[in-house]
């Protein structure tokens, strides 16, 4: 009976493991990041969005990822785009890297350098940081097991949950925000 019981634990201890869908492993804000801010930046306008790496080799990539971002409600009306027009203001992009080699901090995504990456690594690992005159206000870090390519409902997930933990709904304070030590 014993035997049976830690059989059937093992089999549920995989079932789980093999639905693992997308995790954010890591989400962090700068001491002067707020929703009022983001909207400052974004509402209305379109919002530089640089996407480096192609986990799937498929066309149209960096494209789907901001249509996926657009599409994801963080508060401003914005449009996440790698080719923004006269609304975009200069001063704030985001910045969005599939598997880097070497693996990259997302603090250091605000220095508009091209990352190497590496196409078709599983898991799927994702930077990116929201940048204001290229110093980062806020970073999140995930990743994906699997995923058959850029429409599969897990990778729409781990994109707009990034998406989410990027731009958290926070109200400014003076002196910066209190939960920050």
């Amino acid at each position: 009976m014993i035997l049976l019981r830690c059989a059937l634990a093992a089999a549920a201890l995989l079932a789980l493991a093999a639905c693992s869908g997308p995790r954010i492993v890591r989400s962090d804000l700068g001491m002067m990041y707020s929703t009022g801010e983001l909207f400052r930046a974004a509402d209305g306008r379109d919002l530089r969005t640089v996407v480096q790496g192609n986990p799937f080799g498929a066309p149209g990539f960096d494209q789907r990822v901001t249509e996926i971002m657009t599409g994801t409600y963080v508060g401003p009306r914005t449009r996440f785009t790698t080719t923004p027009g006269p609304t975009e203001n200069r001063d704030y992009f985001v910045s969005v890297v599939f598997n880097a080699r070497p693996e990259v901090n997302p603090f250091d995504l605000c220095d508009r350098k091209t990352w190497t990456t590496a196409p078709a690594k599983r898991p799927i690992v994702v930077r990116a940081a929201f940048c204001i005159l290229g110093r980062e206000q806020s970073a999140v870090a995930g990743y994906l097991d699997q995923a058959t390519g850029p429409d599969d409902p897990q990778f729409v997930s781990l994109v707009r949950n990034l998406t989410i933990q990027l731009f958290p709904y926070v109200l400014p304070a003076p002196f910066g925000r209190p939960d920050f030590p």
